[in-house]
């Protein structure tokens, strides 16, 4: 139980300092490599863009989990609060069906393609595993945000 407490709090921030850390490596080095040994990689900026679309779609769940996904409430703050809540339920729902239609037409994707990148030779089906990860993550997070909710709803009504 520990393992999984532990993945639920640190899993997306953990896996995107990773990739921070192999885009800033590489990209050193093909620093290093291009000016100062005249040589240049000819993978390491494919590397990096596999690395920051990933990190891109991980960022999805943890903005999640961490609730510093952007919205707009310029309208909605002068609403009766029921509204206010109301509305931030659908926005939510909305956003739930939305990860949930992406990640199901991500697997669509990566069941048909079958080309490879330039420099790599990686298998783009790679690449796009990014997409039902990060949508998958964001589905997972966005229920249990669902769960903390109502939970927390449910404890202010027994008071």
């Amino acid at each position: 139980m520990k393992i999984l407490k532990w993945l639920d709090d640190n899993l997306e921030e953990y896996i995107m300092i990773f990739l921070l850390v192999v885009i800033s490596v590489v990209t050193m080095v093909q620093v290093i490599m291009r000016y100062f040994l005249k040589s240049a990689m000819p993978w390491p900026e494919e590397l990096c863009r596999f690395a920051f679309v990933y990190s891109g779609l991980i960022s999805a769940g943890y903005c999640i989990k961490n609730k510093c996904m952007l919205g707009v409430d310029a309208l909605t703050s002068f609403l009766p609060k029921p509204v206010q809540t109301f509305l931030t339920i659908v926005g939510k729902v909305m956003l739930l069906v939305v990860f949930a239609y992406l990640f199901y037409c991500s697997i669509d994707l990566i069941r048909t393609t079958s080309t490879l990148s330039t420099a790599m030779q990686l298998s783009y089906k790679f690449v796009y595993a990014s997409f039902p990860i990060g949508f998958g993550l964001g589905i997972i997070r966005q229920l249990q945000d669902f769960y903390h909710m109502f939970k927390k709803d449910g404890k202010e009504e027994t008071k």
